[in-house]
């Protein structure tokens, strides 16, 4: 791609020059920069600002059509990475986000089977505990130091 470019900045330069060299060469000096047997009938160099504004204005039209090439060729590469994008989310991030809900939904059982298990038996331990401790010490009155309970001095 860069080749190209050098390629086309290098013609487009070498026809500036030879266009200023025969304008020096046809204005200032009075000569022609291309024998007039060499030149067919049906073509002549420009010589007014008419036929140098025609030509500008074919050149203009030419670069816009390149230009509007390159925008479509763009739009089109932009369209299909869209759908690129699309594809790669339908095929690939949707399946990862079932996977990750799956594993999300394990966890949730296994902390609702372990608080089962596991904490739930020891909570009613502990209540059943703090249930007898607590008969016990309204039915004897035992001392507040085996109720663990430390009054407070004032």
């Amino acid at each position: 791609m860069r080749f190209i470019g050098t390629v086309v900045s290098a013609a487009i330069l070498i026809v500036l020059v030879y266009l200023f060299v025969g304008w020096m060469v046809d204005g200032y000096f009075g000569g022609n920069i291309v024998p007039n047997e060499l030149v067919p009938d049906a073509w002549a160099a420009p010589n007014s600002w008419t036929e140098w504004r025609d030509i500008l204005i074919v050149f203009t039209f030419v670069f816009w059509m390149i230009a509007g090439a390159v925008m479509v060729a763009v739009a089109a590469a932009l369209f299909v990475l869209v759908l690129v994008a699309r594809r790669a989310v339908k095929e690939n991030l949707v399946p990862a986000i079932d996977s990750l809900k799956s594993s999300l939904d394990n966890i949730r059982g296994t902390t609702e089977f372990a608080g089962e298990t596991v904490a739930s038996p020891i909570i009613r331990t502990f209540a059943v505990v703090k249930g007898v401790r607590t008969g016990l010490s309204a039915v004897t009155n035992l001392p507040a130091f085996i109720r663990k309970r430390k009054k407070r001095r004032k």
